[in-house]
C-alpha cells in the first residue's frame, strides 16, 4: 500500500463572510491510498480552525505517519476512514451507500456581506433553481440584509439563518424575535452551549437546530433530551467520518430530532460522500452541501453543479467521483508525506 499525503490551498471568488471571520482561501489535507493493483482511495481532512478550533497542521501531523492515533481531531479520522472506504469500495464496484435518491435538495449558503450583495447573490440563486437559502448572521447589519434577501427571493423560498454561536441568550431572544416577521423555516446555533440553546429553544417561536455544539452521536442524543433544538446539523468531517456522521443521523431520528448534512466548505471528496451518506439515510431537508461553486478552481467542478435546488449523488464506484491531475497540481501546495 502506497500513501501520500496532500496540502491543499482552494481560493474562494469571493470572501466568505461569517461571524466568525472571513475565509479567502480553503486549506485542506488529503490522504491518497494506493494498493497493487493500481486502485486510489482518497480522504480528506476538512478543518476550519476559526470555525473548529482545529488547524490544519493539527491534522497533518496526526496522518503523518498512517492511521491516526487514538485522541487525533476527528478531521484527521474523517479523512483517513474515508481514503479507506473509497478504495475498498472501489475494489468492489460499489459505492460507500446505497444510495435512496438520485438527487438531494441543497440550500443556497449566504455570507455576512452587505445586504444588497448577499441579497444579488440570493436572486442568483433564485434563477439557478434554489428553493432553500440560508443567510450568515450575528452581525450588527442583520436586520437589513435578512430583509434585503426575503425580498430578493419572495415569500415561497424556505429561509433559514445561521449565528454559528455568536449570541448570548438574551442577545438571541431579541435578535430572533426580530428576524422572525420574515418567515425563518429555522435559526441555526444562535448560542454557543447546548444549555444555551435550550434556554432559548423555550422562549422563541422559530424552530432552533444545533449544529457546532453536536458531533458524536452522543452529543445529538443529549441535545433531545435537553429539548435544545428541534433538528441538528450534521457535518462528516467534524464527527470523524462517514459512519459516525450516519450514526448521528440515526440518533437524531431515534430521538425526534430532523437532521440535515452540510460542509464547512469541505473539498469534494467530503462533498461526494455526504451526499452518499444523506441519499442512503433519506434526509429529506435541504442539505448544505452546494458550496463547491464557491471556489475559484477547476476541482470545484469535480460534481456537477446544483440543478433546480438538487445535487446529483454520486453512484460509485467508491466515493464516485474523479479529480484530473490537473485539477490537483493547480491547487496543490505541498506533498507533505
Amino acid at each position: 500500500m502506497r500513501r501520500s499525503l496532500l496540502r491543499l490551498q482552494i481560493p474562494l471568488k469571493e470572501p466568505f463572510v461569517t461571524a466568525g471571520g472571513v475565509v479567502t482561501a480553503r486549506e485542506l489535507a488529503v490522504i491518497r491510498l494506493e494498493d497493487d493493483e493500481g486502485r486510489v482511495g482518497w480522504g480528506e481532512a476538512a478543518p476550519l480552525e476559526p470555525y473548529d478550533g482545529v488547524s490544519l497542521e493539527e491534522v497533518i501531523e496526526s496522518l503523518r505517519e498512517g492511521p491516526p492515533p487514538r485522541g487525533s481531531a476527528p478531521q484527521a479520522r474523517a479523512a483517513w476512514e474515508l481514503a479507506e472506504l473509497d478504495l475498498q469500495m472501489r475494489r468492489r464496484g460499489k459505492p460507500l451507500a446505497e444510495p435512496g435518491a438520485d438527487a438531494m435538495p441543497v440550500n443556497c449558503t449566504l455570507p455576512a456581506g452587505p445586504p444588497e450583495e448577499v441579497a444579488a447573490a440570493a436572486a442568483a440563486g433564485l434563477r439557478q433553481g434554489f428553493s432553500c437559502f440560508k443567510v450568515k448572521v450575528g452581525l450588527p447589519d442583520d436586520g437589513e440584509r435578512v430583509a434585503a434577501v426575503r425580498e430578493a427571493v419572495g415569500s415561497w423560498p424556505a429561509l433559514r439563518v445561521d449565528a454559528n454561536g455568536a449570541w448570548q441568550p438574551a442577545q438571541a431572544m431579541e435578535a430572533i424575535a426580530a428576524l422572525e416577521r420574515y418567515d425563518l423555516e429555522l435559526v441555526e446555533q444562535p448560542c454557543p452551549t447546548l444549555a444555551d440553546l435550550a434556554e432559548v429553544s423555550k422562549r422563541v417561536s422559530v424552530p432552533v437546530a444545533a449544529d457546532e455544539s453536536i458531533a458524536s452521536p452522543k452529543d445529538v442524543r443529549a441535545a433531545a433530551e435537553l429539548g435544545a433544538c428541534a433538528a441538528v446539523n450534521v457535518k462528516l468531517a467534524a464527527s470523524g467520518g462517514f459512519g459516525p456522521a450516519r450514526d448521528a443521523l440515526r440518533a437524531a431520528r431515534a430521538g425526534g430530532l430532523q437532521a440535515w448534512l452540510s460542509s464547512t466548505l469541505d473539498g469534494p471528496w467530503g462533498i461526494a460522500a455526504a451526499l452518499q451518506l444523506a441519499s442512503s439515510e433519506h434526509v429529506s431537508l435541504a442539505c448544505g452541501l452546494a458550496t463547491l461553486g464557491l471556489f475559484d478552481a477547476e476541482i470545484a467542478r469535480a460534481l456537477p453543479a446544483p440543478s433546480a435546488g438538487l445535487l446529483a449523488v454520486p453512484h460509485g464506484p467508491g466515493l464516485g467521483i474523479e479529480v484530473s491531475d490537473r485539477a490537483l497540481a493547480e491547487v496543490l501546495v505541498e506533498e507533505v508525506g
